[in-house]
């Protein structure tokens, strides 16, 4: 019998980030298995960063870690995660990109958005699968880099999956 990760949302109302002026933006944080999506991403993608830094700094880039940090997202706003939003399930958001019909990035569901505010300039993707009692988490992504990065899969039990999606968006 596989074991099943936990799947767990936790909403923050008053997510700050510079470009919310001190405001606050509501968000949906991600955890898997009691972890923040966001450190997982972060671990996974230092060693690729650490090479692209390494690999322009050769070619005389003058980029720092600063410049590139690795796990350097935001969580996403809760409308784009708990229902009726249906990107963590059977309709991935439309990021606006024109792609070729065999582009594997097609179909997944973003996960994780830039810290800048603008989804669209460097987001995380993930393949979810919906099976009758599982979703699985695989093949993550920086839409932006070839990465492939090692994390996941991940197999959350159906149920409880969907119940944190529909979460009041007030907790």
């Amino acid at each position: 019998m596989t074991t099943l990760d936990i799947f767990k949302i936790k909403i923050n109302p008053s997510f700050k980030t510079y470009w919310t002026q001190g405001k606050g933006l509501c968000v949906a944080e991600i955890y898997i298995n009691n972890e923040p999506l966001i450190e997982l991403v972060r671990q996974a993608e230092e060693p690729f960063v650490k090479a692209e830094i390494k690999e322009r700094r050769a070619e005389g880039d003058d980029i720092d870690e600063i410049t590139l940090p690795a796990g350097d997202y935001n969580y996403l706003p809760i409308s784009m995660v708990l229902r009726p939003s249906r990107n963590f399930l059977d309709e991935p958001w439309n990021h606006g990109f024109i792609l070729e019909p065999d582009d594997p990035r097609i179909g997944k569901a973003t996960v994780l958005d830039c810290t800048c505010g603008v989804v669209e300039c460097w987001f995380m993707q993930v393949r979810i699968t919906l099976n009758k009692s599982t979703v699985i988490w695989s093949e993550f992504t920086q839409f932006h880099r070839d990465w492939e990065l090692d994390l996941g899969p991940f197999t959350f039990d159906r149920k409880q999956y969907e119940a944190e999606l529909c979460k009041p968006n007030y907790e």
